[in-house]
């Protein structure tokens, strides 16, 4: 696999990972429990952005729930370039979600299709729980993370615990609300890593990726030894944890 980045709020950091080659095969999803939406008062573009109090197939807040690569509304054994649904076997060529300045890396018929955000039927949180629920958007998931600097109104505890599971726990004072993000690492192949360390979830909006192009989609990440948060932008394919969204005017 390619380099992965982290792009946080105020590192860069760089890490070389390489995968597995082996063959992926495709795992059934279990029955998806739909979460509370935990009102933290915050608003994008006008709009209240509830979070979910456990990720998409948990059935508590410590739990990881289900990994999918970007994208993708299948899981995976394995989380490669070969298993991934737009793309050629390494990376380098996308049949969706390819900007027009990116034309080197088209695959697909006729010319790229000009996506930056995943379309509803590729949505998974969309998918399985409908009505108001979605995957968050990247700019969602910066203002959830700009509430680390607003001490007055929220508190961040990196090392909080839930059911023996370190996390994140950030609590809006007013209310008293909370979610909990658990470090539940990432899927790269068929192996787990940095679980217990970093939390990695999916937003639905493209990035650049490792080598610039259209390889990448941003995440928000949370590291218990650096104890922050940020944006990060990783590639499609490795299989992360979703923190859905409930959206309303």
């Amino acid at each position: 696999m390619k380099k992965l980045f982290f792009f946080s709020l105020a590192v860069v950091l760089t890490l070389s990972i390489s995968s597995c080659g082996k063959e992926s095969y495709d795992l059934p999803d279990g029955d998806i429990v739909t979460p509370i939406a935990i009102d933290l008062g915050i608003r994008v573009d006008g709009k209240t952005i509830k979070w979910a109090s456990f990720n998409l197939g948990a059935t508590a807040e410590q739990e990881a729930g289900y990994f999918y690569a970007w994208g993708s509304t299948i899981r995976k054994t394995e989380y490669l370039w070969k298993s991934y649904p737009y793309s050629n076997s390494d990376g380098t060529k996308f049949m969706k979600y390819c900007l027009a300045d990116e034309i080197s890396w088209w695959g697909g018929e006729g010319t790229p299709d000009g996506f930056k955000a995943l379309q509803v039927e590729d949505d998974i949180v969309a998918k399985k729980l409908g009505g108001k629920w979605r995957m968050p958007t990247e700019k969602e998931a910066i203002a959830l993370i700009a509430t680390l600097s607003n001490t007055s109104r929220y508190t961040w505890d990196f090392h909080a615990q839930s059911g023996g599971v370190y996390g994140a726990k950030v609590t809006q004072k007013a209310t008293g609300n909370s979610i909990f993000l658990p470090y539940t690492g990432l899927m790269n192949g068929n192996k787990s890593e940095f679980a217990g360390i970093r939390g990695f979830f999916w937003t639905s909006t493209l990035s650049k990726g490792a080598t610039g192009g259209p390889d990448g989609a941003f995440n928000l990440g949370i590291d218990i030894n650096d104890e922050g948060a940020g944006i990060w932008s990783n590639s499609r394919c490795y299989g992360f944890p979703i923190r859905p969204v409930y959206v309303m005017e």
